[in-house]
């Protein structure tokens, strides 16, 4: 049973396109748009449920610049990724996968569909899996967790602290974002404990980052920060070192921060080489 899922989208222009910098809501209103089409009602559930969503919408990534602006030529290809946290938004999506649509719609712009794809082989951000898969190594202490994790945020990511918008990727808003997230969608609890874990022994070691901006559907501007981040343990305990890997390999699924569903937050794990 696929219930992790982070499935890719290749489009082409087929005229010259001025675009929108961020179109992570026109991607969110095309995912709620492919859900209605076939279950109308877990449609209706994942527009009005409050709190913490089963899937994350990224932007369209390729964007070139134009001497009108910012867009797509005729015949260039750009992307997007749909995630999915929960089974049955999981199998709607890889339905569209199994069975694409030619064009799709984004912003009142029309795209032909070139590529499809949940397979890692055919996209870096492309993956399917189950929580008890990604989960096992970890919890069954099958693996040695590292002390090290490294993140990649390729949109802004932000989080909310008080009335303020926090644009730094900070190990315990990381970890506890990404805990939250789980604990919402998986039958495994993870305890407080385990961000102030994050809070108290893990430390932003090294990183690489800048201010991205994002325009919400309010009109108003949102910086995250964008870029790179390495976390290191302070201190080796195996047990909470599990968890903070786990929830490291889960950021690709499940997003990090806040507006996840509307294209800000899109993190996964990457390796010492990719740095």
């Amino acid at each position: 049973m696929t219930d992790l899922l982070s499935m890719v989208v290749t489009v082409q222009a087929e005229t010259d396109m001025i675009l929108p910098q961020h179109l992570g809501r026109a991607v969110h209103a095309l995912l709620l748009r492919w859900v209605a089409a076939r279950d109308s009602s877990l449609a209706r559930q994942l527009h009005d449920s409050e709190g913490q969503k089963p899937f994350t919408c990224s932007t369209l990534i390729g964007l070139k610049r134009l001497p009108q602006g910012r867009g797509l030529p005729a015949g260039a290809q750009a992307w997007f990724r749909l995630t999915a946290l929960r089974a049955d938004v999981a199998n709607l999506l890889l339905d569209y996968q199994a069975l694409p649509p030619r064009t799709l719609e984004l912003d009142e712009q029309s795209f032909r569909v070139v590529q499809v794809t949940s397979d890692p082989q055919q996209h870096p951000w492309a993956s399917a899996t189950d929580i008890q898969t990604l989960a096992s190594p970890y919890l069954l202490a099958q693996c040695v967790p590292e002390r090290t994790v490294r993140l990649n945020f390729s949109a802004p990511t932000t989080f909310r602290q008080a009335d303020n918008n926090l644009p730094l990727p900070l190990p315990d808003l990381v970890i506890g974002s990404l805990a939250d997230k789980w604990n919402a969608f998986s039958a495994i609890a993870l305890g407080p404990e385990l961000r102030e874990y994050a809070r108290l022994a893990l430390v932003l070691h090294r990183f690489k980052l800048h201010s991205g901006l994002a325009r919400l559907k309010d009109g108003g501007l949102t910086v995250g920060g964008v870029g790179f981040a390495e976390y290191k343990a302070l201190r080796y305990d195996r047990y909470w070192l599990s968890l903070v890997n786990l929830l490291a390999d889960y950021a690709l699924y499940a997003g990090v921060g806040r507006l996840t569903t509307q294209g800000l937050g899109q993190a996964r794990r990457i390796t010492a080489d990719h740095a």
